[in-house]
């Protein structure tokens, strides 16, 4: 069998949860090692950490300039050919790890397997189940109908080869809650080979202070990465492009601040906007005839 998985843990301040992370990690066996990048943590993080490593694992604490960061750093040095990484508050399942090094063994063509994922609460309580379902380019690309959709990946489930790393990676620094994903996209622009395991591999903890919480921050990194992987002209289907580029337009119109021109004049300087399923749900809102239940507009005039 081909292992073990070795895995990348970015911490700083984690000492809350790292505990029940890093048992999930030895319940594995001899399945996982692991690398733990903390950023010179001062409240207790190193020590629980140094407290739970084997021979096998590695700590390490200095300063760092964020999570992606730590991550280049860990890859570097960890060695594996199997790899992936989890958070100081995340949790493997049981017999994960063994699951995705037999993925692995029995589909040699592969470079990166997902799963499914347990959500938890601060508690540690199973608080539903998420089950993605992406395989191409195209669907990574189309955040709105896939992404944000409940199809999209969940970083802990996802684990991949060294050697896509090599030649997909590093991790990129500009972003600091979408780095995973803008990862995801240059996996799937370096033509990486996907396989989903039909099974929880990792248990993702929803929590007030976890920083992924800042839903607008890592929507608007999103929409950046996918502009920027579609200027590079990638092998996906003209409508698709058309429509993903169009909803980020608008988007952007939408969420730019005040003053900015009416709607309506957006509009016509952007046709392109009536693929947007957002679109064509205001004008429908927007144009209601006089005397029709809900009517409060004068008919044919678009909300500015």
């Amino acid at each position: 069998m081909t292992g073990p998985l070795v895995l990348a843990i970015p911490t700083f301040k984690c000492a809350r949860f790292l505990p029940e992370t890093l048992s999930s990690l030895a319940a594995q066996g001899d399945a996982v090692r692991w690398w733990l990048q903390d950023g010179a943590s001062k409240d207790g993080t190193v020590e629980i950490a140094r407290k739970y490593a084997r021979p096998c694992d590695t700590v390490v604490s200095e300063s760092d300039r964020g999570q992606p960061d730590a991550l280049n750093k860990a890859f570097a040095r960890m060695g594996g050919e199997i790899v992936g990484f989890i958070n100081g508050d995340d949790c493997l399942t049981p017999g994960a790890a063994a699951a995705v090094l037999e993925t692995f063994e029995r589909h040699p063509e592969v470079d990166l397997v997902y799963g499914e994922v347990e959500w938890i609460d601060a508690e540690g309580n199973q608080t539903g189940v998420h089950k993605g379902d992406i395989s191409s380019l195209e669907e990574l690309l189309d955040i709105y109908t896939i992404w944000f959709g409940a199809r999209q990946w969940v970083q802990p489930e996802v684990f991949f080869r060294r050697s896509l790393w090599e030649k997909a990676g590093p991790f990129s620094t500009e972003y600091d809650l979408a780095f995973d994903y803008a990862f995801w996209v240059q996996c799937m622009l370096a033509e990486a080979r996907v396989l989903r395991v039909p099974k929880p591999l990792a248990r993702f903890r929803l929590h007030a202070q976890q920083k992924s919480s800042n839903a607008a921050k890592a929507a608007s990194e999103m929409r950046d990465i996918v502009r920027k992987a579609l200027a590079l002209r990638p092998p996906i289907s003209p409508r698709a492009r058309a429509r993903i580029i169009a909803q980020i337009n608008y988007d952007l119109y939408h969420l730019a601040p005040t003053p900015k021109p009416s709607f309506a004049k957006a509009l016509f300087r952007n046709p392109s906007w009536l693929r947007s399923p957002a679109v064509r749900q205001r004008l429908l809102h927007s144009v209601r005839l006089p005397g029709l239940p809900g009517s409060t507009r004068p008919p044919l005039r678009p909300e500015p």
